[in-house]
């Protein structure tokens, strides 16, 4: 996606998790924070956000995009997604299965052209609401109780 004409990126390389802050068994706290800090200025700066698993299957970028009303590029690796009996995550984000991740710009693209600017926009606010609504803490355990009715 980094190299991809389809959209414009603004990719934040590192080579070591928060920059290094957390190596040697020390915290660096001013790194720390300098790592969150832009981390978060380029989640608000971005419109779309690449969501890909982690150590786990499962990523948390997935969560922080929703929170802040940014619309995922979930790229799937066959996780489970919470509540996904009620709620159809492929539609508030751009879906993107494992083997197609060499297409994601391409699909970020359509996915932005199909919408208009009002469209795009209510997106966004879905995201957000969908994550105070079922992700946020209040959110979770209050549909929490559905698996158990």
């Amino acid at each position: 996606m980094a190299r991809s004409r389809a959209v414009e990126s603004n990719f934040v390389f590192r080579d070591a998790w928060f920059d290094g802050a957390l190596e040697g068994g020390r915290v660096d706290r001013s790194r720390l924070l300098s790592s969150r800090r832009q981390f978060v200025e380029n989640l608000f700066g971005s419109d779309y956000v690449l969501c890909t698993r982690g150590g786990g299957n499962y990523s948390i970028r997935f969560y922080e995009a929703l929170s802040a009303g940014r619309i995922p590029v979930f790229v799937n690796t066959d996780c489970v997604l919470p509540f996904g009996e009620w709620i159809d995550w492929k539609q508030h984000c751009v879906w993107v299965e494992r083997g197609d991740i060499a297409r994601a710009a391409e699909r970020v693209a359509e996915f932005h052209e199909a919408l208009s600017p009002g469209e795009f926009k209510e997106r966004q606010r879905a995201c957000r609401r969908l994550w105070e609504e079922w992700l946020s803490p209040g959110g979770f355990f209050k549909n929490l109780r559905r698996y158990f009715e």
